[in-house]
């Protein structure tokens, strides 16, 4: 499982949601929340938390549990001409 934290302007959730939950309809995402925000930008994120992200990433790391930014492109290419 890989887990990922994404920030973007208010303005822009509304797409961003429909763009998960097209995903999520097609089985790529399993899951999501939202969140308000873990940390807010420019404040420092707790060291405990910082080292328990480090350790997850790491582990996705050795799963092989990784996805290249090029695959990243041609997915959301390809998803933005389905349309």
């Amino acid at each position: 499982m890989i887990t990922y934290q994404v920030q973007l302007p208010e303005s822009n959730q509304e797409a961003f949601l429909n763009i998960i939950q097209s995903l999520q309809s097609l089985g790529v995402i399993s899951s999501f929340l939202v969140s308000e925000s873990f940390v807010q930008p420019g404040s420092p994120i707790p060291i405990d938390n910082l080292l328990e992200i480090l350790k997850s990433a790491e582990k996705q790391a050795e799963d092989g549990a990784l996805v290249p930014a090029h695959q990243v492109l041609e997915f959301m290419k390809s998803w933005r001409e389905r349309k």
